[in-house]
């Protein structure tokens, strides 16, 4: 049987008395989306860094393609990463920003020319070459820098935050753009991200870490609606988590709970009406139950229309049985 692309195998990272990743254990198939979520410092840009290169395992190995990254310094690993900052060098034009890897590795100066406004020509940024970075949106820079990343036809890339200083508007357009490069290509993608939002919308597999450690790997929608955790329930989405008489704990996602004016006829909570948040196509509603219990529920906006609640406003939250997602531990 063939070894996936990328092999981490117990890997730890120690910065002296702290310890960033906890014995992970991860693989990547080629041409796989794989993103790594959790909260800052759960150890999920360390773990980026040490594909990469930047960082040495403090203990474990990772292999790439059945080979072991010890002691290979990050240019001569396949591996180009796409920061947060971006990195574009100011005193390069466009089209020499792009050919630079190329250059570093002593293409001919007309082929690594033509590769790379084929490349601005592929991001929509044909005619641009000549161009002065700070001549540039936040947007184009940010295609520059996946040119860049791409010119060199790698077998993997690296995002590190890469949307993270873009307007809203232009993260959803660079989310597309991503993806579709992705599946034309087949490279694999390893992406870092605080953002649900992307994550899930892009990736084939998300990666949850939480201290260093994984709490959870799976599909999007898998890890939305069966979180594994506690820490995973309250990091992916708008869950409510409840405990049990026998101190077992169970989720209930918002947009599962109903809301009504008047008392259910089957079991209902009574909750007093806090506030109201809205998220797109929906509105999370959040209420209070007698004993200080909070309560997210999602509704859309004929909903929200019929029940018009004021704050402090009796509404009753109910839910079926098979809404109901058992947590467990890590």
């Amino acid at each position: 049987m063939t070894e996936p692309l990328v092999v981490f195998d117990g890997v730890v990272k120690r910065y002296g008395s702290v310890t960033a990743v906890r014995h992970l254990d991860l693989t990547i198939d080629k041409g796989e989306f794989v993103a790594l979520m959790g909260p800052s410092g759960c150890g999920k840009t360390t773990t980026l860094r040490m594909l990469a290169g930047l960082e040495e395992p403090s203990a474990g190995d990772i292999r790439i393609g059945g080979r072991s990254m010890r002691d290979i310094p990050a240019h001569e690993r396949d591996t180009p990463l796409v920061w947060q900052s971006l990195a574009l060098f100011p005193f390069l034009n466009v089209r020499e920003n792009v050919e630079f890897g190329l250059k570093m590795r002593g293409m001919d100066k007309n082929e690594r020319r033509r590769r790379a406004e084929d490349w601005l020509g592929r991001l929509g940024l044909e005619g641009y070459g000549a161009r002065r970075v700070d001549q540039l949106s936040g947007g184009q820079r940010q295609r520059v820098a996946l040119a860049r990343s791409l010119v060199t036809e790698p077998e993997m890339l690296l995002l590190d935050e890469p949307l993270s200083a873009l307007d809203a508007h232009l993260v959803i357009r660079m989310q597309g753009v991503l993806t579709r490069l992705q599946r034309e290509l087949g490279i694999t993608f390893v992406y870092v991200t605080h953002s649900q939002s992307e994550a899930f919308a892009m990736a084939d597999r998300v990666v949850i870490m939480g201290d260093g450690e994984i709490e959870q790997i799976g599909a999007p929608k898998d890890v939305y609606r069966n979180p594994a955790t506690r820490f995973v329930a309250e990091f992916v989405g708008r869950n409510n988590i409840f405990t049990r008489a026998d101190g077992a704990e169970y989720s209930v996602a918002a947009d599962r709970v109903s809301v009504a004016a008047d008392r259910p006829a089957g079991e209902g909570l009574e909750c007093s009406f806090i506030s109201e948040e809205f998220a797109g196509t929906s509105i999370v509603l959040y209420l209070e139950t007698a004993t200080g219990e909070e309560i997210k529920a999602s509704v859309d906006e004929t909903t929200l229309a019929t029940l018009d609640p004021e704050p402090g406003a009796t509404l009753w939250v109910s839910w079926t049985e098979t809404a109901e997602h058992e947590l467990g531990t890590p």
